[in-house]
């Protein structure tokens, strides 16, 4: 009886039980799919700039913040993006992914309004009743084009004198005045220079005026000069003509006649080298030519007195107009952001008078809003903000804002300046050899040009390309089979050996083959990635690099480099030598020249680098204790290879040594023992024991060598940048500027491959010419 209730109450409960959990299961999904749905209606705006100080970054998350609480349901995302911004950019366009809002360099304008990525602000404005008019007219210009607009303007900034006052003062000589003309700068600089060591060399500098062309762009306008025609399709004429060379004859006789300015290297070691901002802050330099962005650096040294700052303008030149140039930002929007409304409203809010009077805190530059700039002045308590505002009415826009990829342009203007400066070629050839370049390269970027980037439906090129590559595998691999197809037990033991070598040959084809193939592939298109449309041009990219003269002198300057080979493996080989003797503590001198090896390769690049510093390095002090005349290593062209080689002979020394320490305990002991009973000497012994029986390691290290020696990248691009006038732009380096900097990624292919082909018939005349007198035992 107890049985059969047990049993009831089973059949009773047990639906029962089975319902409440389907409904407690329906209710749990029911409440999940709401929350998940009020979590998805929340919309997420992202932001992008450049900066990646914690400052910045804490006041751009108030603006945010603030945003957000004007518009519930909407979340705003900053995301900072550190190096290559404009790439970056551009890559997450072309991506499908990119920011809703961020900020524009106005001197990537051209480029981001040609390629059509850009929204036009000015529908929605009208529809939002915005006021243009609190901006300042020629701020708001940079960004127009006719109707359009494509940025809220941030900030700006002009080019003005910083001066630290404590050396005025020290020199006693007065403080600038707030207009003043070329000579009475030039006065003033050569008061302030001194040799305040008496070794005949001036250590402090009266100025800082380095050959960037953002730096000296304003004094060529005031001589009625320019760089580029009215409407920006042509160079020679005008970046050539009197008045430009006339302007800039005068920031090269800074440093060559007047020896008022340091020789601070190439304009690619300056930008890198962070000299500029040291020589300021240790008073070596009395005056720096620079921007509003300077002021956050200057800001701590300021409050801890160790700075004493005052401003003035740029002096104007004799008979020449007072003109200036203005660098500015703004936030913009792409035009495939999913949410155009809100975006927009989010650039006119973090371009609006609460963003720009919090960011006025920062200094960072001039607020747009002509209402916040005056309260900048007004709050101004060290006395600069003042010239900043004075010098707006006098500000034009600089030649970023007008031609596309001008960065591109913008390097042959700093290599003519560098090749006078360190070739000591004559002005009037550099500038009109420079400016028939600069045509040939605006033409053809007015050609490849045209084309907007939009974003990919997807990697097919790509995915075509790889497809074909397994296709062929795989006949390959059927051909195999194919070709054993007698006897069972045959085709067995070939598809046994294939098993064994397919790992081999997966790895094989996926990093080796496959990536020589796609560049291939590349080479023979105009493969720009920010472009959707990527056509076949043959062998134009092939043509275009062999009458690039500065490809063949990267290619020369490759093979001088090479030359460091055979006398790194001679030092390594006498080191190893030495240290297959039996002494005490040799194993500690082995690892403390090896260490150089297991370390970072950047972290040592840095080192060297301040080491051959002219003003302050260790080696020009070594020189100057043992009387010898001082170098300027990195900053000649003269010796900036030279100073590489023999970075790199130091940093190899470790690693051949090892090589060759193998080697040297592979012989045995019994042939020296012999030789020394034969009364041989240890030249003898090592003429003819150590090294005929060294030849493989040798040989080995010679051809690996090579090729490293032709793969140089890592110490060209923290060192020198490629310069001076480019006398250390190797291969690689250059292809990197292509791939990288420009984007270019079918012309960057093809250099690759002549590099390729160059490395495989080294390597091959390596082995037909000395690999047939190595002998292995």
């Amino acid at each position: 009886m107890e049985t059969n209730f047990v049993q009831l109450n089973r059949e009773l409960v047990l639906p029962r039980m089975l319902l409440v959990r389907c409904a407690l299961a329906v209710f749990c999904f029911c409440l999940l799919a709401d929350t998940t749905l009020l979590a998805s209606s929340e919309i997420t705006l992202r932001v992008s700039n450049w900066s990646t100080r914690q400052r910045d970054i804490e006041y751009e998350n108030k603006i945010s913040r603030a945003f957000e609480e004007l518009h519930p349901g909407v979340s705003v995302t900053l995301e900072p993006v550190p190096h290559h911004y404009d790439q970056k950019i551009l890559l997450s366009i072309v991506a499908g992914s990119p920011p809703d809002v961020f900020l524009l360099d106005s001197g990537s304008i051209p480029s981001y309004v040609n390629k059509g990525v850009v929204l036009d602000l000015m529908p929605h404005i009208r529809r939002l009743g915005f006021d243009l008019n609190v901006y300042f007219p020629n701020v708001l210009a940079i960004a127009r084009r006719d109707s359009a607009l494509y940025a809220l303007p941030k900030d700006f900034t002009p080019m003005v004198i910083y001066y630290n006052k404590k050396l005025f003062d020290e020199a006693n000589v007065s403080y600038p005045p707030a207009q003043w003309t070329w000579e009475e700068f030039l006065v003033t600089a050569k008061r302030l220079t001194k040799d305040t060591d008496s070794d005949g060399e001036a250590d402090q500098f009266g100025v800082l005026w380095p050959q960037m062309t953002y730096m000296w762009m304003p004094l060529v306008w005031m001589h009625g000069g320019d760089v580029l025609s009215p409407d920006g399709r042509r160079a020679t004429g005008y970046f050539n003509s009197p008045q430009t060379i006339a302007a800039l004859q005068k920031i090269i006789d800074l440093q060559r006649i007047h020896k008022v300015a340091p020789n601070l290297g190439s304009h690619e070691q300056i930008r890198t080298s962070g000299l500029l901002e040291s020589l300021f802050f240790s008073n070596r330099a009395a005056m720096r030519v620079s921007g509003h962005w300077s002021m956050p650096t200057f800001l701590p040294y300021i409050e801890s007195g160790k700075l004493s700052l005052g401003v003035t303008t740029l002096p104007v030149p004799a008979q020449g107009k007072k003109v200036n140039v203005m660098y500015e930002s703004g936030w913009c929007v792409p035009v495939s952001t999913p949410h155009p409304g809100l975006a927009v409203e989010l650039a006119i809010f973090m371009s609006d008078e609460f963003a720009a009077r919090l960011r006025s805190e920062m200094l960072i530059g001039m607020p747009a809003m002509k209402s916040v700039a005056a309260e900048q002045v007004q709050k101004d308590t060290l006395g600069v903000e003042k010239t900043f505002l004075e010098e707006v009415p006098y500000c034009r826009q600089h030649w970023g804002s007008v031609v596309e990829r001008f960065p591109e342009i913008e390097r042959f203007f700093e290599d003519a300046i560098d090749d006078v400066l360190f070739n000591n070629r004559p002005i009037h050839e550099s500038f009109t050899v420079h400016a028939q370049r600069i045509d040939e390269k605006l033409q053809q970027i007015r050609a490849t040009g045209a084309s907007k980037a939009t974003a990919l439906p997807g990697n097919t090129e790509i995915l075509r390309f790889l497809l074909v590559m397994m296709v062929l595998a795989l006949s390959l691999a059927g051909f195999g089979v194919w070709k054993t197809r007698g006897a069972a037990a045959k085709r067995r033991q070939t598809l046994m050996g294939f098993a064994f070598l397919l790992p081999s040959f997966v790895h094989l084809l996926i990093f080796w083959l496959t990536p020589i193939a796609f560049a291939f592939y590349l080479s023979m298109h105009n493969w720009e990635i920010i472009v959707p449309h990527k056509p076949f041009i043959g062998a134009d990219n092939f043509v275009e690099m062999f009458r690039d003269h500065a490809f063949w002198n990267a290619l020369k300057n490759t093979l001088i480099y090479s030359l460091n080979v055979p006398f790194g493996m001679a030092f390594s080989l006498g080191v190893a030598v030495m240290l297959n003797l039996k002494l005490r503590g040799v194993h500690l001198l082995r690892t403390l020249y090896f260490l150089p090896s297991v370390s970072s390769f950047v972290a040592i690049a840095l080192v060297w680098r301040l080491l051959y510093e002219p003003q302050i390095g260790l080696a020009n002090f070594i020189l100057d204790l043992l009387n010898l005349p001082k170098s300027l290593w990195l900053n000649s062209p003269d010796t900036a290879m030279l100073a590489l080689i023999i970075m790199s002979i130091w940093l190899g020394l470790g690693y051949q040594m090892v090589i060759f320490l193998a080697g040297l305990q592979g012989i045995p002991g019994s042939l020296y023992e012999a030789a020394m009973i034969d009364g041989a000497s240890p030249w003898q012994r090592f003429r003819t024991i150590t090294l005929p029986l060294l030849q493989p390691t040798t040989f080995f290290i010679f051809i690996t060598s090579i090729i490293g020696s032709f793969q140089v990248f890592t110490a060209i691009y923290v060192m020198t940048g490629g310069g001076p006038a480019r006398s250390t732009d190797v291969v690689v380096h250059h292809i990197y500027q292509a791939a990288w900097n420009n984007l270019r990624m079918g012309y960057a292919s093809a250099m690759s491959l002549v590099l390729f082909v160059i490395i495989m018939a080294a390597t091959w005349l390596q082995f037909r010419v000395l690999g047939k007198y190595v002998e292995y035992a």
